[in-house]
C-alpha cells in the first residue's frame, strides 16, 4: 500500500450481482451493500465522512484516516469484489499525471504496468499510452505487462479520477440480508460455524439456535459455542446477532428416548433439533434451516440417515458442507480464522454403542410417532428458551 497521505477515499467494487441482475435489483443490492458498509463502520467505531453510490456501479467511502485496519474491516463485508484506497481527483490529465508521479517517486519501481478503466473520453488505449509515455520519459521506468514491480490503477467515473496502487480482493457473495433470514443450527464446532459463514456470504441474515445438551455435553462444548459466536459476529454488519439457547434438552432426550430402540437415539436427537429449528424458523418468518452436516462424517450423517431425517421436517434444509471432507472444512476455517473451533471438547454421553447408520422406513415412522408424542413438552421448552442479542 502506498503513502496514506495520498489517499482520501476507498473505492468499493461490488460483487457478482452487478452483472447478473436487472437495474432495479442491482440498485437494491447496491443500496443494501451501502447499508452494510455504514453499519460495519459504525459497529467498529471507524470515522468516515460519507458513503456514496457512484454511477450505480461503485461505492465510494470518504474518510480522513485510510488505515490498513479500516481496509481490513471493509474488505470482509459480503457483496464486495474488491476495494482500493484511492486518491480522488477531478478528471484532469495533469492532476492524474501528478498523482501517479508522486506514487512513483515514493515507490521507485524499476518497472510498472498501468490499468485504466471507465469513461475517459479518449479512443481505446490512447489515454493509457499518454500516461505511460510521460512516466517512462520522466522517471526512467519501463512498462512490463507480465511481471511489473508495481501496478497502478486509474478509474474514471462521474467526472472524477480514482488513482491507486492497491487492490484488495474481497470475499464476494451478496449483501447481508438480501436473501431473508434462516435459522442456523449451531453446536459451536467448526462445521456449523463454517456453514453459517457460507449462509452469510450468500446474503442470508442468520439466527443462531444452540441446543444445550448439558450435562451430556461437557462444559467445554458450551464454552466453545459462545466462542463461536464471536467468530460469526465478526462477519455480520449489524451490531447484534440474534441467538436462541435451548436449555434442558439433554435431560429431555435422556428421559424420552427410552421409548425408542437405543440405535435410534442419535437420529431422534437430531430430529428433535430439526423440529426446534423449524419452529423457530416459522416464528421468525425465516426461509429454512442451515446445518453443518457433511455426508458420512458421523453415524447420523450417512446419506441414508440424512435422507430419512430430512423427511421429518417441512422447512427447507440447507447443508453448505454436505460434500466436503473434514480436512477441507478445517483448512477453510483456518483461512477464515476460526479453525480453533475444530478442537476436541468431548463426546456426547448419550451416544449409543451401536448407532443406526442406515435408517429404514420403519425407523422413519417410529421417529415420526416419537416427535408427535413429545411435541407438547418441546413447545413448553421453547417458551422458556433463552433469547439473546450477541454484541
Amino acid at each position: 500500500m502506498g503513502s496514506k497521505s495520498l489517499y482520501n477515499a476507498i473505492l468499493v467494487r461490488p460483487g457478482e450481482f452487478m452483472v447478473r441482475r436487472g437495474s432495479v435489483i442491482r440498485n437494491f443490492m447496491l443500496s443494501r451493500l451501502r447499508e452494510s458498509i455504514i453499519k460495519t463502520l459504525e459497529k467498529r467505531k471507524h470515522s468516515f465522512k460519507t458513503v456514496n453510490i457512484l454511477e450505480d456501479t461503485r461505492i465510494i467511502i470518504y474518510s480522513e484516516n485510510i488505515s490498513e485496519e479500516l481496509l481490513n474491516v471493509i474488505v470482509k463485508i459480503f457483496g464486495i469484489s474488491s476495494i482500493s484506497p484511492v486518491k480522488v481527483l477531478d478528471y484532469n490529465l495533469d492532476l492524474i499525471i501528478d498523482t501517479l508521479s508522486k506514487f512513483i517517486e515514493e515507490d521507485k519501481p524499476s518497472s510498472i504496468n498501468l490499468i485504466v478503466q471507465g469513461e475517459h473520453g479518449y479512443t481505446s488505449g490512447v489515454f493509457k499510452k499518454i500516461l505511460a509515455s510521460y512516466l517512462v520519459d520522466n522517471y526512467g521506468v519501463r512498462i512490463d505487462l507480465s511481471k511489473p514491480a508495481k501496478t497502478y490503477y486509474v478509474e474514471i467515473r462521474s467526472g472524477k479520477a480514482f488513482v491507486t496502487d492497491t487492490v484488495l480482493k474481497g470475499y464476494g457473495g451478496l449483501p447481508y440480508g438480501v436473501e431473508g433470514c434462516m435459522v442456523s443450527l449451531s453446536s459451536g464446532g467448526v462445521d456449523s460455524a463454517l456453514a453459517t459463514w457460507y449462509a452469510l456470504k450468500r446474503g442470508v441474515r442468520v439466527i443462531i439456535v444452540f441446543i444445550n445438551m448439558y450435562p451430556y455435553w461437557t462444559k467445554k462444548a458450551i464454552e466453545r459455542f459462545y466462542e463461536s459466536l464471536e467468530y460469526i459476529y465478526e462477519w455480520v454488519p449489524w451490531n447484534y446477532l440474534k441467538v436462541y439457547v435451548i436449555n434442558e434438552m439433554g435431560s429431555f432426550i435422556a428421559k424420552n428416548v427410552s421409548i425408542l430402540p437405543s440405535r435410534l437415539r442419535c437420529l431422534a436427537c437430531k430430529a428433535n433439533m430439526y423440529r426446534i429449528a423449524s419452529l423457530i424458523s416459522k416464528s421468525e418468518g425465516c426461509k429454512g434451516i442451515v446445518t453443518g452436516e457433511a455426508i458420512g462424517q458421523v453415524a447420523s450423517q450417512t446419506a441414508n440417515n440424512l435422507y430419512v431425517l430430512s423427511r421429518l421436517v417441512d422447512e427447507p434444509l440447507y447443508r453448505p458442507l454436505v460434500f466436503k471432507d473434514k480436512l477441507e472444512i478445517i483448512e477453510e476455517a483456518r483461512r477464515l480464522g476460526f479453525s480453533n473451533l475444530a478442537r476436541d471438547v468431548g463426546a456426547c454421553r448419550l451416544k449409543p454403542d451401536k448407532p443406526k447408520t442406515s435408517a429404514s422406513e420403519e425407523d422413519l415412522e417410529l421417529l415420526r410417532k416419537w416427535l408427535l408424542e413429545t411435541n407438547n413438552e418441546v413447545l413448553q421448552m421453547l417458551d422458556h428458551a433463552e433469547v439473546m442479542y450477541y454484541r
